[in-house]
Order: structure tokens, then C-alpha cells, then sequence
């Protein structure tokens, strides 16, 4: 891996003039871009899992440099890569993925499991659903997301607030007639715990001050396990736990999205507020909302400087769109390999509108791709309000 200090710059177009007169154009200095592509991989949250996915689609799609397509053993392990010095590459355009690195995403494991691996380097990035760890770790919040309060089966919904729902899961009030007026005493409520690294279970326990799966009434799967996030269909299942009864947490956005997932649930109001798209960036859904973040390595993207009054940050300003990177001085970050393709995709999940190019495949900007994909995971764009200077559309947490 190269790494090299950033300093305020402005793209200078490496070329050679070719016999056919067409130019070289190397690499944007200054940048994560190698002319290698590279193979970096994502672990950890389940509630980011499907976004991140179809995010690594476009990323994979989206424009870059002219390769050699044509293999021999002479090339070796150049096929396939961006053309070098000497050789005929027209193509400048810097607003995509230059290198064609490409990006997967493994099966959840729950986000502090994800920023473990990421810390142990056996992932190159991590989604995490939590707020930011007190680790040596860049948190790029994109998103917005709420918890909903759910309840299963034939049980309507109706609204309770903060201090009956610490009732609930700590084990203090324990039969639906004593919580509401109007429902047969009798009813045993039955809270559901939810996997430990989860970062939806880190996210609830935060807001009811302790663990939500440590009282005596709090339940686990027929197996002796908590469920995993944001799925009730093992709920449901569970020969021990009665769906009538229970009472259970997960991603708003993803309640709203995955009726496959959502099943039967309910959400309920807390404090008289529904939760939606409003209240969850307006934060009037009170304690209930989040940010959830592609998380990498300090060594891999920090932000812009806003002490030099930079017109680009690392992570996607309008100035890529003609050239001009005016970069980072607060860090040493990476310029190639793969913490640099962790920097590009970085730079390609948290910039704006402008900066983006075009979908080989629709026309369409990427930009307008994601918003389609916001729309298809029922997630929202981090309000403008929230975003850190310097990290485009993203809020920015060190860990």
C-alpha cells in the first residue's frame, strides 16, 4: 500500500502523445487511483446489508479508465487493468470508479462484529448501524434511520411512551392490562431480545439506559438464542414465544420496505409520534433515531480540512466535476491499493449531486441512483443541517 501526506493540489493530466495522436491519462494524483483494480470487502450490519449491496452494483458500474482487454501471457496480470503509459487511453473522466475497483458485501454478522474484522484487517470496510466506537475508525454517516417499536399477531398497536416501554423490557410491568387501559388483565407481555453485536440491539439499549436483553422475562428462540434484527418470521415461528404477545424492536426503514421481513408487525407511536420519514429527520421521533454508517479506517478517508478552505474534501466534492482537488492536510491517507479503493468508494458513497457521473445502463446520475435506492431500503439522505463540512453528504464521526 502507498501512502503519502495530502497537501492542497490541483490534477495535473499526465500525458504522452501517441503516434495515433491519442493521450495517456494517467491516474488523478492525488487520489486513492492506481490504475489497479482492486477487490475490497464490507462485513457487519444487517440493517445496511440490501443499501450497501445495491450500492456496490453502481460503484462496480460505474466509469472509469480504459482497459487492456486483451490477454496474453505477456500481460500477465495487467488484463484487465487500467491501460499504462505508452499505450492509447482518451478517457479523463474522474467522477466515476477510474480503477473499476469493485466492492462486495459479506453476510451479516451485526455491526460491532463488522468494525472487529475491520480492526483485525480481515475486511477492508464495515457497515455498522451503531453510533461511532471509541476505536481508531472513520464513521461516515449516509443515512437516517429510526427503531420501531413492533408487536406481532393479532395485538393492534396503539402508543406508549419512553418510561412504559423501560417497564416492558426490564421487566417491571409484565401483563398487557396493567400497561393499557382496556386490554384483559391476563395477558402476559412477552419482550423479545435481539442479537448481542447487533447494532439495532446497541442503538435500543442506548435509549433505555440498560440492556434489553438481561431481564428475567426477556425472551429467546426455542434454540436458547436472541433473533437477529430486523426479521420477524423466526418470532412468528417459535414454538415458546406467543406472536400475540410479543413485543419487539427494529429498523424503521426497514419495517417499511420489506413487508416480507415485517410480516404481521405493528409499529407503534412513542410520546404521540408515528414514526416516518419526517420524524426521523426532523429527530422529533425522540431518542429513536440514528445515523448509519460505512465505517473504514483513518488510514483509508478522513475529511477535508476546513481550515484551508478547501473547495474539494476526500469524500466527494463538487470541484472533482472539473478537475480541481484541492485535498485533505489534517491526515496521512491512502493513495493506492486497497485503502485507496476504500477512499474512492468512500469518496463515491458521500458525494454530491454534482460530482457524480452518468449510469452506463439507465443515463441516469448516480446520484439519482441512490435516491432510488433510499426509496427502495426506506432510508432517508442525512438532512442538510447534519452533514459535515468537509465529508459531503455525509455526517463525519472519529471514532
Amino acid at each position: 500500500m502507498k501512502l503519502k501526506s495530502l497537501v492542497a493540489t490541483t490534477i495535473v493530466a499526465s500525458t504522452l502523445v501517441l503516434g495515433s495522436g491519442i493521450a495517456h491519462a494517467a491516474a488523478p494524483s492525488g487520489t486513492g487511483w492506481d490504475d489497479v483494480n482492486d477487490s475490497i470487502v464490507g462485513s457487519g450490519s444487517d440493517t445496511t446489508f440490501n443499501f450497501m449491496q445495491r450500492s456496490d452494483v453502481l460503484y462496480n458500474q460505474a466509469q472509469g479508465c480504459e482497459t487492456n482487454n486483451t490477454f496474453s501471457s505477456a500481460v500477465g496480470n495487467t488484463y484487465g487493468q487500467c491501460l499504462t503509459a505508452g499505450t492509447a487511453n482518451a478517457t479523463t473522466l474522474t467522477t466515476g470508479n477510474w480503477d473499476h475497483d469493485y466492492a462486495t458485501e459479506k453476510f451479516p454478522t451485526g455491526s460491532g462484529a463488522g468494525r472487529s474484522e475491520l480492526l483485525a484487517g480481515s475486511v477492508d470496510y464495515a457497515r455498522s448501524s451503531a453510533s461511532a466506537a471509541a476505536t481508531d475508525l472513520s464513521f461516515w454517516g449516509y443515512a437516517k434511520d429510526g427503531l420501531a417499536i413492533i408487536t406481532l399477531g393479532t395485538r393492534t398497536s396503539g402508543d406508549l411512551s419512553k418510561a412504559q416501554i423501560q417497564s416492558i423490557w426490564n421487566c417491571s410491568v409484565t401483563d398487557w392490562g396493567t400497561l393499557l387501559t382496556g386490554t384483559p388483565n391476563g395477558e402476559t407481555i412477552e419482550p423479545v431480545g435481539m442479537n448481542a453485536s447487533s447494532g439495532t440491539k446497541a442503538t435500543f439499549q442506548a435509549y433505555l439506559g440498560f440492556d434489553p436483553n438481561a431481564g428475567t422475562c426477556v425472551k429467546k428462540l426455542t434454540s436458547g438464542i436472541f433473533p437477529f434484527e430486523n426479521d420477524v418470521k423466526p418470532i412468528v415461528a417459535d414454538t415458546v414465544i406467543n406472536e400475540d404477545n410479543a413485543i419487539w424492536w427494529m429498523s424503521y426503514g426497514e419495517y417499511r420496505a420489506f413487508s416480507y421481513k415485517r410480516g404481521s408487525a405493528q409499529a407503534w407511536s412513542v410520546g404521540g409520534v408515528d414514526p416516518s420519514a419526517a420524524s426521523v429527520a426532523n429527530d422529533s421521533y425522540v431518542g429513536l433515531t440514528r445515523f448509519l454508517y460505512h465505517v473504514t479506517k483513518k488510514t483509508a478517508a478522513v475529511p477535508a480540512s476546513t481550515a484551508v478552505g478547501a473547495t474539494y474534501d476526500v469524500v466527494g466534492a463538487t470541484a472533482v466535476a472539473s478537475g480541481s482537488y484541492t485535498a485533505d492536510t489534517t491526515g496521512t491517507v491512502a493513495d493506492g491499493g486497497k485503502a485507496g479503493a476504500v477512499r474512492e468508494y468512500t469518496r463515491f458513497i458521500c458525494k454530491p449531486q454534482t460530482a457524480h457521473s452518468a449510469n452506463d445502463f439507465t443515463g441516469l446520475s448516480n446520484y439519482a441512483e441512490y435516491t432510488a435506492i433510499f426509496n427502495a431500503t426506506g432510508f432517508i439522505r442525512v438532512p442538510s443541517a447534519q452533514r459535515t463540512p468537509g465529508a459531503g453528504l455525509c455526517k463525519y464521526v472519529a471514532g
